[in-house]
């Protein structure tokens, strides 16, 4: 989002009272669950009136879940993430970060080792006998050619 979109965002939803702020972030958290239902659903070809007879619950409260008319309760979800085989997690955004954060220097750890090796590979004469293994804290890396 935008930096000014996201002030206009923020502006508009401090416009309302406490009770609708909450309302709307849990409308918000619903329809994110339920996105990820409904992906699933559509993958495995899951109509909603099967999801219901899966979950123990009519197709029509379904159909009001998905419209947004009434929210899903813990367990609603739990069944749901049992009968399609999904595992929710929870992240904050901060966390979110972190774990991207973490991903990319691994992946650069990774892509400095594999550019050391193709070095390597390139100053011998024989390059099918290079071989570099590297051990840096708790990653080991061991490449053949």
């Amino acid at each position: 989002m935008t930096d000014s979109i996201k002030k206009e965002w923020e502006n508009l939803f401090n416009e309302i009272s406490h009770e609708d702020r909450v309302s709307s972030l849990a409308d918000v958290l619903a329809l994110q669950f339920l996105g990820l239902v409904d992906r699933k659903m559509e993958l495995e070809k899951i109509s909603k009136k099967e999801l219901a007879k899966k979950i123990g619950t009519s197709a029509s409260f379904i159909t009001q879940l998905f419209r947004g008319d009434k929210k899903p309760n813990w367990n609603i979800l739990a069944k749901m993430s049992m009968e399609l085989g999904l595992e929710f997690k929870v992240m904050t955004e901060e966390l979110l970060q972190e774990k991207v954060q973490e991903e990319l220097i691994a992946y650069h750890k990774r892509w400095s080792k594999t550019q050391e090796y193709l070095k390597l590979k390139e100053q011998v004469t024989n390059p099918q006998l290079v071989m570099a293994v590297s051990q840096t804290g708790e990653d080991e890396y061991a490449m053949a050619g």
